[in-house]
């Protein structure tokens, strides 16, 4: 029995109020997620720049959140002018002891994020007082002898998945939910029994590029050498991937002096035109892995510039190419204004790589038939069914660079959408936010997304690697759950292939 039982747990999440660094941020937005698909509240709000501002916009991301802000009097918490997160539900109080006493006591678990001030610090101490359990993630050593000499039940973990577990202990609840898309199909349970389990581990580089042509492809190798090495426990991707335009500034007046030349399928990259391509062959063949290299600006045979992803098996060879069909050129009022057609070219068909033979030397029975897009070509839900309902792929790949006001909106929805609209798993891999602010504002987030539009792995704003392992099954059981390729009413509208 749940130790908040007949109510929605709340957990209280602490940390630096001002002047955050990067890493206690994006691990607090983390955090904030992991905590909303766990379905319980998160306690937080605090000052925009703060721990509990960066933990509400990760919970604001994730569908079914809420977020209680515990703000100060002048309203400034997660509201005021530069704020970055909204809240459900905002409790205004006095500032000081009367606040940390509010956060404590509405808290049914208090976690410390990254360590922080005197108030985090009284924080802490009135939870111990009130006989709230306290999780500390990734607090300074001082912190962690400081407290667990006050009570030796505090719990310390370096990582959000140790902290989502320490959290479900106390609140005596099951260290993993049950899966919705388990729950949601309970009635097919059945039907699944014959269904051979199948997991493809991947991984997907989240990084971030500079002006610097040859440094981009030197970081890019290093974040590839991590991606191969799997965290403790996990197996080794067999396919890796990374995002949109990863050897160059995302700058529209940027791409000409960046495009490189790309061959046709079936050539060599090892020794191939493109530097920054024969740098993935290289490690791909070196590793004996598969790589969806991202996107690069790819500079035409014609002269045209295109903005164009790369597949390459384990031997160094090029197994497909995409040119992005739908070129991103918007005008937000007050958000963003961008013109890709300013320099580049759309492509001109649609790009399925078959799984037959394995090309990606996925090792599975069944290999997937991967169909790719770039970015703003998961916006056209028409091409997406087409790769699943008329190409029969079970994989979509989709390299991407969503900005800070497209990304709060659409990022999740529209990945989650597109795999369930074509019912197949979608690797979603995005470039990382520059921590100094400047440069192309990118959302970050790389996501995985089952058939069932469930959010299975999901990164933070920062460079990151994010493995996850695919369980194909669900293809097969998505679809016979939900016929809906089936069940389209081709006598009133049709969905014609390329």
């Amino acid at each position: 029995m749940s130790a908040t039982s007949g109510r929605r747990a709340v957990i209280g999440v602490m940390g630096a109020g001002d002047g955050a660094g990067t890493a206690a941020l994006r691990l607090a937005e983390e955090l904030g997620a992991a905590i909303a698909r766990r379905g319980w509240a998160l306690l937080s709000g605090g000052r925009p720049s703060g721990v509990m501002a960066a933990a509400s916009r990760g919970a604001m991301a994730v569908e079914g959140h809420l977020v209680v802000g515990v703000l100060p009097g002048d309203g400034s918490g997660g509201r005021g002018e530069g704020a970055t997160a909204e809240l459900d539900l905002a409790l205004f109080t006095g500032m000081g002891l009367a606040r940390n006493v509010i956060n404590v006591l509405s808290s049914d678990v208090v976690v410390v994020c990254g360590g922080g001030g005197a108030g985090t610090a009284s924080e802490a101490a009135h939870a111990l007082g009130a006989g709230r359990p306290l999780v500390l993630l990734a607090v300074p050593q001082p912190w962690i002898a400081l407290f667990t000499g006050l009570d030796a039940g505090v719990v310390v973990c370096a990582t959000v998945e140790e902290a989502i577990a320490a959290i479900a202990r106390q609140l005596n609840v099951p260290a993993q939910p049950p899966c919705r898309a388990t729950a949601a199909v309970s009635a097919a349970g059945a039907a699944a029994a014959d269904l051979k389990g199948e997991r493809l581990p991947v991984a997907l580089v989240q990084l971030q590029a500079g002006e610097d042509a040859a440094a981009n492809r030197r970081q890019a190798e290093a974040w590839l050498e991590r991606a191969v090495r799997p965290p403790a426990g996990r197996p080794a991707p067999r396919l890796l991937m990374l995002p949109e335009i990863w050897n160059a500034p995302y700058a529209a007046q940027r791409f000409a002096a960046f495009a490189e030349p790309i061959p046709e399928p079936g050539c060599s990259l090892l020794d191939g035109p493109s530097p920054s391509l024969a740098m993935v062959a290289r490690l791909a063949r070196r590793h004996g892995v598969a790589v969806i290299a991202g996107s690069i600006p790819e500079r035409g045979a014609d002269g045209r510039l295109h903005n164009t992803a790369t597949v390459i098996d384990g031997q160094g060879r090029l197994l497909a190419k995409h040119r992005k069909l739908h070129l991103f050129d918007v005008d937000v009022p007050g958000g963003i204004r961008f013109r890709e057609s300013d320099s580049l070219s759309p492509g001109g068909s649609i790009t399925v790589l078959p799984g037959d033979g394995d090309p990606l030397a996925t090792g599975l029975a069944e290999p997937p038939n991967l169909g790719l897009l770039i970015c703003y070509d998961i916006r056209f839900p028409e091409l997406a069914l087409l790769m699943g309902q008329r190409h029969g792929c079970s994989l979509l790949a989709c390299p991407a660079a969503f900005n800070t006001t497209t990304g709060p909106r659409h990022w999740h929805l529209l990945m989650r959408a597109r795999a369930v609209d074509s019912q197949c798993f979608l690797l979603a891999c995005s470039s990382a936010r520059p921590p100094d602010g400047e440069g192309y504002p990118s959302y970050g987030h790389s996501l995985v997304v089952d058939p069932w539009g469930t959010v299975i792995a999901e990164a933070g704003t920062g460079e990151q690697v994010l493995h996850a392992e695919l369980d194909l099954a669900q293809v097969a059981l998505a679809r016979r759950a939900i016929p809906t390729g089936e069940q389209r009413r081709g006598d009133l509208y049709r969905l014609e292939p390329a």
